[in-house]
């Protein structure tokens, strides 16, 4: 049987968004039918489409900024005038259904170091800092005269700070999202989340300000730190906050949605929860980031869950 092309993974999207909206006039239903006649793989292709339109609502903020210009590219399958927002819902949900995949494009235009997921790799800085850099991770440098200032893009990169001394006399800082980290030492990691920002101290410690300076705090060794909107606190430090480093991944106590997010940053196939009653489901463990099929099949049976795998997606339920 011949392989379904994109556009007609693009048509079953459309139709899937269509058929969401509630019950199609005659016309529509007519062309539909004909649509699902004209190639014996449509009917499928519309089931696995409207199965993964329940997907939608966890895609995250930054792959639906990168879908913007894909939406004037859709094909739908007749003249009819559509919805905007129902327009790029599909697009969205073709890109779960395969059509469309890629790194942050803008993301890539502005990094100096990049990694790929499922990447892992360390890079030296100009002053002789060192940084590690986890799966789908980016980072920009913004050194000048007055300061080393790194700035990070995406995904989370641990720090090995060539110390102040000699002909060095200026300081370290990351800035991610709102806030601005600057070493007082030598190691620690920050991470970019969807739920804000991690800062993690290994060696010494470091300052955390947010972006106006309305707050700022010391983050000593073995403490962690977070900040989201505004606000910032002191955490506990993790065992994964740098397991990555070492090939591992650590899910302590999470929320589903949380742990599959971590997951999804490893693995060339997404993992989406379907059913609302798992996303809540608090799970733990500890997987080789060689092996995350495993860590996904121990989830599974963890949560007496079922899995459908789908092209470019799988689903738990």
């Amino acid at each position: 049987m011949k392989p379904l092309t994109a556009q007609a993974r693009q048509q079953a999207a459309a139709w899937a968004v269509s058929l969401a909206e509630g019950a199609l006039p005659a016309d529509r239903r007519r062309a539909l039918d004909a649509w699902l006649a004209a190639d014996p793989q449509h009917p499928a292709a519309l089931r696995q489409a409207r199965l993964l339109w329940t997907t939608l609502g966890q895609l995250p903020p930054e792959q639906r900024q990168a879908l913007q210009p894909q939406v004037a590219a859709l094909k739908t399958p007749s003249r009819y005038r559509w919805p905007r927002w129902a327009v790029a819902a599909a697009v969205a949900l073709a890109v779960s259904f395969g059509v469309y995949r890629g790194p942050d494009l803008w993301i890539g235009l502005q990094a100096d170091y990049q990694t790929v997921r499922g990447e892992v790799r360390e890079v030296a800085l100009p002053d002789g800092s060192r940084v590690s850099l986890d799966s789908g991770s980016a980072i920009a440098l913004a050194y000048s005269a007055d300061e080393r200032k790194v700035r990070l893009l995406s995904g989370a990169a641990y720090f090995i700070v060539a110390p102040l001394g000699g002909a060095e006399s200026r300081p370290f800082r990351v800035e991610a999202k709102n806030g601005v980290t600057q070493a007082l030492g030598t190691e620690f990691s920050v991470a970019r989340t969807e739920q804000g920002v991690d800062v993690s101290v290994h060696q010494h410690s470091v300052r955390v300000t947010l972006e106006r300076g309305e707050r700022s705090l010391v983050v000593a060794q073995r403490q962690a730190a977070h900040y989201r909107n505004g606000q910032l606190q002191l955490t506990r430090q993790t065992a994964g906050d740098d397991a990555w480093r070492r090939g591992w991944l650590v899910i302590d106590r999470q929320p589903l949605t949380q742990a599959l997010a971590q997951l999804n940053r490893y693995r060339g196939t997404r993992i989406v929860a379907v059913n609302p009653a798992l996303r809540t489901r608090t799970v733990s463990g500890v997987f080789a980031l060689n092996k995350l099929d495993d860590g996904v099949g121990a989830i599974r049976q963890e949560l007496s869950a079922r899995q459908l795998n789908l092209p470019g997606i799988t689903l738990l339920y």
